[in-house]
């Protein structure tokens, strides 16, 4: 047998045996008790782990997750010590990566700063045969514009459409355009040559970093949960 300590948040076993004659007298049984002794070892056993408090298993089981450790048979584990168990080491040693900060951006006025992305391929195509929709969000205004798309070649032409539409309707110049490192965005020589000429300046975001686009990802969230649930509620079969 050995026994352990608790130091400083890490569960530290202490590999002396207890050489006794009394230890060792103790567990001298013949072979007709020993079924009986089993069962009252394992009573005793049962007993101990039921009075164990629910952070000393936490910490045993290497900051194993409560709905883990709610598997675990024989821990005497309530509904109480879950709920109001916090642990400040699991979130630190568990998350992936560091927290995004909050955004600080913010525009002055309408078409000062345009957040642009494309979603899709749906696996079901409408029945104009679309797969693909291209959303344009006003950082201002936050004023939504979208465009279902056959193939995500139409960007191009959609948001040449878009900056001519701004200049013209409302008598303002598309300044920044805010994206990911999409091909049909980022390897046009045409869109390129397009920003060059009206004096646009296109911002990306760092490769598999959505969150720096978060404000065109929120909105296609919001989007596809709106459609989702019109369809659902009319059963509007998926080929719709």
């Amino acid at each position: 047998m050995s026994q352990g300590r608790d130091h400083k948040g890490i569960y530290i076993l202490d590999k002396r045996l207890l050489e006794t004659t009394e230890f060792e007298d103790q567990f001298k049984v013949d072979q007709s008790s020993l079924l009986t002794t089993c069962t009252e070892q394992f009573n005793v056993c049962r007993h101990v782990f039921g009075s164990i408090l629910f952070n000393v298993w936490h910490k045993r089981l290497g900051h194993l997750s409560c709905n883990k450790m709610q598997l675990v048979p024989y821990l005497g584990l309530t509904h109480g010590e879950i709920k109001d168990f916090v642990c400040d080491i699991c979130p630190k040693a568990k998350q992936h990566r560091l927290p995004f900060p909050n955004s600080k951006t913010s525009s002055d006025c309408i078409f000062q700063l345009v957040h642009v992305d494309t979603w899709g391929p749906y696996h079901t195509k409408t029945h104009t045969r679309h797969r693909y929709f291209f959303t344009i969000v006003d950082d201002y205004s936050r004023a939504t514009w979208t465009h279902l798309m056959v193939t995500k070649d139409e960007v191009i032409s959609l948001l040449k459409a878009f900056v001519v539409m701004a200049k013209i309707q409302f008598d303002k110049t598309v300044k920044v355009i805010r994206s990911d490192n999409a091909l049909e965005l980022s390897r046009s020589y045409e869109i390129l040559e397009f920003f060059a000429t009206f004096g646009i300046t296109r911002q990306t975001s760092c490769v598999e970093t959505p969150q720096q686009n978060g404000v065109v990802e929120r909105k296609h969230k919001h989007l596809l949960e709106v459609f989702r649930a019109l369809m659902l509620k009319a059963s509007i079969p998926l080929r719709y």
